[in-house]
């Protein structure tokens, strides 16, 4: 595991390998980004140099340290992450334990929180006492998808540390670069947002499964009657909310790609540059400003799923919706 490693993400890596070389790095840094976007990587490079024997090149991938870090084993590396939906005090009440003990090394522990921002209050509270007064020499990498939900008191014992997107050329590089097909790896970086957890999960065998399942269903409620609006309804309310928000999510974009054939854009631009020529036999049935209308009433839905709306009746309210679309003149 080496800073080679990271895809992406130069000046944030430029940052920490300094911080790390000069021995400067703060006790508390959070790491705030979208989810799947390479935070989870870059934190673990980090913990690696940080706990890395080596004198010169840190991580060197080789030392003992180095090694006990690739198979999850060493002693002072602590990893916290949400145990279900939430990461609970009594998971922090076990670390403060932890902590209260010598390190097995006699020198720097590290702590990952990967998910910070599902700490319960209790758990955030708890953790705060200890990065106001952190016991001996640790230090903190906090992971958070969503920064603002984190307490504030917490965020200010950190450096902040913000990820972006790579561009969608850089990532489809990178998912050659590892041997997946030009075409594939090119329809998995338009798809994830820049982000390559998402990519590598999109490239797994199912990993297109929502998405062929939302353009199926679009291509179903301009072809079929009322009923498949109920046959789609019923099988939107056996998934999960966030299944749900994901297939929604991949709706928006095949409304989003055939706004783009209708209004002359051409292909280049599609997220979904696969399907390209279902999405043109698609297109011919809708005119822009249906389009619109139906993009917006999907934000709509998804908002309101957001918002712990009743999944049956949003999801058939959204399905009537683009039905009706579909037909208008």
């Amino acid at each position: 595991m080496k800073w080679t490693d990271i895809i992406g993400h130069k000046e944030q890596v430029t940052m920490l390998r300094h911080m790390e070389s000069s021995r400067r790095m703060p006790h508390a840094v959070l790491f705030a980004g979208p989810r799947g976007i390479g935070k989870n990587l870059v934190a673990n490079v980090t913990a690696a140099a940080l706990l890395c024997s080596d004198q010169e090149e840190r991580p060197c991938g080789r030392c003992h340290s180095c090694q006990q870090i690739s198979y999850g084993s060493h002693p002072d590396f602590l990893l916290i992450a949400p145990d279900g939906t939430n990461i609970k005090i009594e998971q922090i009440r076990m670390l403060q334990q932890e902590l209260s003990m010598a390190s097995f090394s006699g020198k720097r522990r590290v702590c990952i929180i990967d998910g910070a921002e599902l700490m319960t209050t209790q758990a955030a509270n708890s953790l705060l006492k200890v990065l106001e007064d952190p016991p001996g020499e640790i230090i903190f990498l906090l992971l958070a998808a969503n920064k603002q939900v984190l307490l504030t008191t917490i965020i200010s014992r950190c450096m902040v540390i913000a990820f972006q997107p790579l561009a969608d050329e850089l990532l489809a590089q990178d998912l050659m670069a590892k041997g997946y097909l030009p075409e594939t790896s090119e329809v998995a970086a338009r798809l994830s947002g820049g982000r390559m957890g998402i990519a590598l999960a999109l490239l797994e065998p199912e990993g297109l499964a929502l998405r062929n399942q939302a353009l199926e269903m679009i291509q179903n409620l301009m072809d079929s009657k009322l009923e498949t609006v109920w046959h789609s309804a019923g099988v939107l309310e056996k998934m999960e909310r966030n299944d749900i928000l994901e297939f929604i999510k991949y709706v928006t974009y095949i409304l989003r790609d055939i706004l783009l054939l209708v209004t002359g854009q051409g292909k280049q631009l599609l997220f979904n540059i696969d399907v390209a020529e279902d999405l043109c036999e698609v297109a011919d049935m809708w005119s822009e400003r249906r389009l619109v209308t139906a993009i917006r009433a999907v934000e709509s839905a998804r908002r309101a799923l957001l918002a712990n709306a009743n999944t049956r009746l949003t999801s058939e309210a959204l399905l009537i919706r683009i039905y009706d679309l579909a037909r208008e003149v």
